[in-house]
C-alpha cells in the first residue's frame, strides 16, 4: 500500500493532473445518471398509467330509476371488476328490468397538466434537477480537483521554496531543502537545493578569500614594523652621533649598510603585495600538450636548474601520452617556484613525481633537507607571507597556492620520512 501511494505521488504533474481529472469525471458521470435515472424515475410515477381508462355505465331501469358507474380500468387487463348487464332476483331469476344501458370510455390525461399542483411541483423540480445536477457536480469536481491537486502536488514545495528564498534574502544559507517527490517540483526543489549549497560554497570560497586576505595583509603589516623601527632606530642614533661628533666613518657605514638592507626588505614585502594583487587578477591561457611529452620537457629544465645548485633531481614520470588543457606557463612558474624552494633546504637530492589518475594532473616535490617548520604547516592553507630565520618571505608558496587554485587545483604541505613535501593539483 506505501509502494502504490509512493508510486502516486512520484506521477509527473501531467499524468497526475489528467488521472485526477478522469477519475473526477467519472465520479461526475456515475452521479449524473444515478440522480437522473431516480428523477425520470420518480416522474414516470408521478403521472398516470397511459394504458388505463375510466369505463362509465348509466343504467336506466322500467320503473325509470337510472344509475351510474365508473371504473378504471387498463387496456388488455382483467375486465372482471365490470358488472355483467344480467340482473337476478332473490330465487335466481333474471330480470330483465333494465330498459337502457349507455357505456362511456374515457382515456386518462398522461400530461403534467393534469396532475395535482403537488405533484406538478414535485414534477417540475425532478426536471430542474436532472439539468442542474450535472452542471453542479461538475463544477464541484473542478474545485474538490483543485484543490486535492494542490494539496497533494503544490503546497508542501511552494512553501519550501517560499521559505527558502526568505532565507536566502536574509542572507541566512544554513538550512536545507528536503522534499521527497520524484516530480517536476521534486526536481525543481533539488535544483534549489544545489543551487543554495553552491551558494553556500561560493560564500565560503569568498569568505576564505576575503580571510586570505586579511592574513596576508595583518601579516604584511606586522612584519613591515620590524624594517621600519630598525630604520627609525638607526636614523634616531645616526642623528644623535653627528650631533655629538662621536660618529666614526666605519660605523657610519655599518649603519648605512643595515639602513640599505632595512630598505630592501620593505621593498619586497611592498612586491610581493603587489604581486600576489596581480595574480588574483590573471586570467589562464590553457593550451593542448602531451602530458608525457611536457613532463618530459619540464623535468630536464628543472634538473639543469638543480644541477647548478650542487643538488640532483629525480624526475618520475608516470603520465601517458594523453592530451591535457593546461596553462603551461603557470605549470612552469608553480614548479620553478617549488624546485627553487626545495632546492634552498635540500641537502644532496629532490624527488620531482608526476601522476594523472583522472582529470588531475598531480605533481609532488619531495627533497632531503629538515622539513617544514611547525608554523608553516600550521598556516598551509593560508596565503600568508612567512619569513624564515634568514629573512626569506616564502613567496613562492603563496604565488604557488594561488596559481594552483585559479587552475582548479590545491597545494598540500606536509613533512615525509626524507623531508618536506609539496603536492600541487590542476584541473586538465
Amino acid at each position: 500500500m506505501e509502494a502504490l501511494k509512493k508510486k502516486w505521488s512520484d506521477l509527473p504533474l501531467k499524468r497526475f493532473l489528467m488521472l485526477t481529472v478522469l477519475f473526477s469525471v467519472g465520479i461526475v458521470v456515475v452521479l449524473s445518471a444515478l440522480i437522473i435515472g431516480g428523477c425520470v424515475a420518480f416522474r414516470h410515477w408521478l403521472l398516470p398509467n397511459p394504458n388505463q381508462v375510466y369505463l362509465t355505465m348509466e343504467e336506466t331501469f322500467a320503473n325509470g330509476n337510472v344509475t351510474v358507474s365508473s371504473y378504471l380500468l387498463e387496456i388488455g387487463g382483467d375486465l372482471s371488476a365490470v358488472p355483467s348487464l344480467e340482473m337476478y332476483d332473490n330465487d335466481g331469476e333474471i330480470l330483465n328490468n333494465i330498459k337502457e344501458t349507455k357505456y362511456s370510455i374515457q382515456k386518462i390525461e398522461t400530461g403534467a397538466d393534469s396532475l395535482t399542483p403537488k405533484r406538478k411541483l414535485a414534477y417540475k423540480l425532478c426536471g430542474i434537477i436532472m439539468f442542474a445536477a450535472p452542471t453542479i457536480l461538475a463544477f464541484a469536481a473542478i474545485f474538490l480537483c483543485s484543490i486535492y491537486f494542490y494539496r497533494r502536488k503544490l503546497r508542501q514545495p511552494l512553501h519550501l521554496l517560499a521559505d527558502a528564498t526568505k532565507q536566502i534574502a536574509k542572507q541566512n544559507l544554513d538550512f536545507e531543502i528536503t522534499y521527497d517527490c520524484k516530480d517536476e517540483m521534486g526536481n525543481l526543489c533539488h535544483s534549489f537545493e544545489d543551487m543554495r549549497m553552491e551558494l553556500c560554497e561560493n560564500n565560503k570560497e569568498m569568505w576564505n578569500m576575503l580571510e586570505e586576505r586579511r592574513l596576508l595583509q595583518a601579516s604584511v603589516a606586522h612584519d613591515l614594523r620590524n624594517p621600519i623601527a630598525i630604520i627609525k632606530g638607526y636614523t634616531e642614533y645616526l642623528e644623535a652621533g653627528l650631533e655629538h661628533g662621536e660618529m666614526s666613518k666605519e660605523k657610519t657605514r655599518h649603519i648605512v649598510h643595515n639602513l640599505g638592507e632595512s630598505a630592501e626588505r620593505l621593498g619586497q614585502y611592498t612586491e610581493s603585495v603587489r604581486l600576489l594583487n596581480q595574480l588574483e587578477e590573471m586570467q589562464l591561457a590553457r593550451k593542448t600538450v602531451t602530458a608525457a611529452k611536457f613532463a618530459e620537457d619540464i623535468s630536464e629544465d628543472l634538473e639543469l636548474l638543480a644541477e647548478k645548485k650542487g643538488i640532483t633531481l629525480h624526475a618520475a614520470n608516470h603520465l601517458p601520452d594523453k592530451e591535457i588543457q593546461v596553462d603551461t606557463t603557470v605549470l612552469y612558474r608553480i614548479l620553478e617556484n617549488l624546485v627553487n624552494n626545495a632546492i634552498r633546504y635540500a641537502k644532496k637530492e629532490i624527488q620531482l613525481d608526476f601522476s594523472l589518475p583522472d582529470t588531475m594532473l598531480f605533481v609532488s616535490v619531495t627533497d632531503d633537507g629538515g622539513g617544514f617548520t611547525p608554523e608553516i604547516l600550521n598556516a598551509k592553507k593560508k596565503t600568508m607571507l612567512i619569513a624564515d630565520k634568514d629573512g626569506h618571505l616564502g613567496i613562492g608558496l603563496s604565488i604557488s597556492r594561488l596559481l594552483c587554485r585559479k587552475h582548479g587545483g590545491d597545494m598540500e604541505l606536509s613533512n615525509t620520512e626524507k623531508g618536506a613535501c609539496v603536492k600541487i593539483s590542476l584541473l586538465v
